[in-house]
């Protein structure tokens, strides 16, 4: 049990070393337009609605939208979906998981992180996912994201209209 704090630490120390390189390499690539979006959640119950939401707002299909839901610990029953815990990660930033590999090898027009709270391993996904743009609530680490929105994290509705908002008005939708 003590290694995995150790584990918990040598990832902080990978995401604090590459985050000083995060900012310039994303937006190399800037395009106009959402085609891709890429979803965090660490609340499954949400998910069905989310993604209604995320179709209905940006007018993409289902396919064009993955979702990453976190859990501490992961039943057998939720292997199949795009669940992971730490239990993907390895020691330094290393993901040991095939399926959180292969998502991390998409390019992504948008990153949207529905997290209610700070988390070191969706903030190690964040450095090395391909986005070119990242909104999330307002608590979190600032040098990650693009837009942050400030709302309550259970007020979904309303962080996706301000999103909408806001995407309009820089003109990636």
């Amino acid at each position: 049990m003590i290694f995995t704090g150790f584990k918990r630490i040598s990832n902080e120390l990978f995401f604090n070393k590459r985050l000083k390189n995060f900012a310039v390499k994303r937006h190399e690539n800037e395009s106009n337009g959402i085609k891709k979006v890429l979803v965090l959640l660490d609340d499954s119950s949400k998910k069905t609605a989310i993604l209604k939401d995320i179709k209905n707002l940006f007018g993409i299909a289902e396919s064009e939208i993955d979702i990453l839901e976190f859990q501490k610990k992961v039943l057998k029953s939720e292997l199949l979906g795009n669940v992971f815990s730490p239990k993907d990660f390895g020691w330094y930033g290393k993901i040991k998981s095939k399926k959180l590999t292969y998502i991390l090898t998409k390019k992504y027009d948008l990153l949207i992180n529905y997290s209610k709270v700070e988390n070191i391993y969706f903030n190690v996904l964040i450095l090395q996912s391909e986005t070119m743009f990242n909104v999330g609530f307002s608590y979190l680490d600032n040098q990650l994201y693009d837009l942050l929105i400030n709302c309550n994290e259970s007020d979904i509705e309303l962080f996706n209209k301000e999103m909408k908002k806001y995407l309009a008005i820089l003109k990636k939708i």
